[in-house]
């Protein structure tokens, strides 16, 4: 340092190489674990799956109707304002849960969702025979049960559902894009079924 630097109070402060790299490195981590740790926290602190949106408006024993975002209590974002909705809980603890819709010449969908949010199985009106569905959700034990009957619990044309939890819920989805359409399409789902079906032993 110059003795003019000196008396002026200038002081140059130089970080070597090895510093600069360092510290580079050091705050490239640092920003490496701020956002892992963001991505595993997300499905803790912000719960938008299909079943926290869906479980406290689900019904038991009938599909409960699903209003779209607007006036009225039960109302799930992101719902199409061209479908009814209905949705209804489905517990595997007791019995089995057997669930019928028939809806012959119309676009509708089921999808059963987990406590994860995961959809674990779907089918639509192309699926069903005729436009009618006729399914059985069962666990694993009670599937087993249900494979050991000596009387046939269901026809061919029954859908048996295995789930690995034994709470569900059920999604309908009816396409109702006119008023009319809207009128039977709630006729349709009150309808519908989503009971417990005990086996026979």
């Amino acid at each position: 340092m110059s003795a003019e630097m000196a008396s002026r109070g200038v002081y140059r402060f130089r970080l070597p190489f090895g510093g600069i790299a360092a510290f580079l490195l050091g705050t490239l981590f640092l920003a490496g674990a701020i956002h892992i740790c963001t991505i595993l926290l997300v499905p803790l602190l912000a719960r938008h799956d299909g079943w926290s949106r869906l479980a406290p408006l689900a019904d038991e024993a009938r599909f409960a109707e699903l209003g779209v975002v607007g006036p009225g209590a039960a109302n799930v974002a992101g719902l199409d304002p061209l479908f009814i909705n209905g949705a209804c809980r489905l517990r595997l603890g007791e019995a089995p849960a057997a669930l019928t819709v028939a809806a012959r010449e119309r676009f509708w969908s089921l999808a059963l969702y987990d406590p994860k949010g995961t959809v674990i199985f779907s089918l639509n009106d192309r699926t069903a025979v005729e436009g009618r569905l006729d399914m059985l959700v069962v666990s694993p034990a009670q599937n087993a049960e249900f494979r050991q009957a000596a009387a046939p619990a269901a026809d061919d044309q029954t859908v048996v559902v295995e789930a690995k939890t034994n709470d569900l819920v059920a999604l309908l989805r009816l396409f109702a894009p006119t008023s009319a359409a809207r009128a039977e399409a709630r006729r349709i789902l009150a309808a519908a079924e989503c009971v417990p079906a005990p086996l026979e032993g």
